[in-house]
């Protein structure tokens, strides 16, 4: 494939630069710049007391990639923040993902020792390549299945590089450059409590883009998320359907107990409170038809009638109209003007000759005086020819 071909399938498959961004410094801020200075505080005191400093090390240390993986499970759900620390993260029986993690690792040296063995140095050097190339996606469905027996399956680590594409080699990209600012941290003179916060921030911040990258590709790989633009977008829905009932109900009521004139103006504020949009037209049509006053319908009718043709969207006014004439034969568009157009578009294109006739009988008596009377006689006419 051409490399411009390529190209443009990363560009479409990675997500926009703010949220690669995001995702990439997302352990900078909030609860993980906490877990930052306080645990590279904590590590400096256990690496001052040398070999009384181990023990507390290691607990750190467990401590740390049991938040990594809270802070990936946050990231993969949808939470922009990061999740603060608490004492459940860091509880030694609530959290096993990382020592699942450190056992893959065992997986993954003994089959490259095994290789080397029997195989030679060629096929060892080739396994543990190949292993350290798809860590990240072993990270990853650990991090989604909790489970090591499924995260130690190479198919599923292919699974999750397929359903990542490009996105995959982003992340890659992101561990060689992270990798490289470790050596130079190790090279340079750095102060020891920013060389390993620093250390830190690469390894949080590397958990933060794998799971962004899961959550950027979640329709993909088919992830429930806990928040998305989507879910956001279902429950304004939501939100916003139930106060729509609530504000028709009250219409009702209204008409209900006959005050007609408030009821069809609480009816004009909520669809002038959402610019008149066709399609709330259409549902509130749907509503006042059970009713049980046909005045209601046939006045929102004709208004959505009018919107619709003022949009330029004939051919969905001419099926409204039609069928409004298969329920009410009595059924005409509010003005002249909208009736004569529509008469126009059923005769010239829409191919509804039969609505064409009924709104022309009688147009003249219902549009008595109006300029558009011989332009109707002359439609009409020419419907009988």
């Amino acid at each position: 494939m051409p490399l411009g071909d390529w190209s443009v399938i990363l560009l479409n498959s990675t997500p926009a630069d703010g949220n690669f961004t995001r995702h990439l410094l997302r352990p900078a801020r909030g609860g993980a710049a906490a877990v930052l200075i306080v645990f590279a505080f904590l590590f400096v005191l256990a690496a001052r007391a040398r070999l009384m400093g181990i023990p507390p090390a290691i607990i750190l240390t467990s401590w740390f990639f049991k938040y990594a993986y809270v802070l990936f499970d946050h990231t993969v759900r949808g939470y922009d923040e990061p999740p603060t620390l608490d004492i459940d993260m860091v509880n030694p029986f609530n959290e096993q993902r990382p020592l699942a993690q450190v056992a893959i690792l065992g997986l993954i040296y003994i089959a490259a020792h095994f290789a080397y063995l029997h195989l030679g140095p060629a096929a060892a050097t080739a396994i543990a390549v190949v292993a350290f190339l798809l860590l990240p996606a072993s990270v990853a469905v650990l991090g989604l299945e909790g489970n090591v027996l499924k995260a130690a399956n190479p198919v599923a680590w292919v699974r999750i590089v397929i359903g990542l594409g490009p996105m995959y080699l982003l992340v890659l990209g992101v561990i060689a450059a992270y990798s490289i600012v470790i050596v130079l941290l190790a090279r340079w003179q750095v102060l020891l409590p920013l060389q390993i916060a620093i250390f830190m921030f690469c390894i949080l911040s590397i958990f933060s883009t794998l799971a962004g990258a899961l959550y950027e590709r979640r329709h993909e790989l088919g992830l429930e998320t806990w928040a998305s633009p989507e879910r956001d977008k279902e429950r304004d829905d939501a939100r916003d359907l139930r106060q729509s009932e609530n504000d028709v109900t009250a219409a009702y009521g209204k008409m209900r107990a006959g005050a007609h004139t408030e009821s069809w103006q609480q009816l004009q504020d909520w669809l002038t409170k959402r610019s008149h949009d066709p399609e709330d037209y259409r549902w509130l049509c749907g509503r006042v038809a059970v009713w049980g006053d046909p005045r209601y319908l046939t006045r929102l009718t004709q208004d959505y009638v009018e919107r619709l043709l003022s949009l330029k969207r004939t051919g969905e006014a001419l099926d409204l109209v039609a069928k409004r004439l298969a329920e009410d034969p009595a059924f005409r568009p509010k003005t002249a003007a909208a009736t004569l157009q529509i008469a126009r578009i059923a005769t010239t294109g829409g191919g509804s000759p039969r609505v064409a006739r009924a709104l022309l009988a009688d147009f003249p008596a219902r549009f008595p005086g109006d300029s558009g009377i011989p332009a109707a006689d002359a439609l009409a006419r020419s419907l009988k020819a």
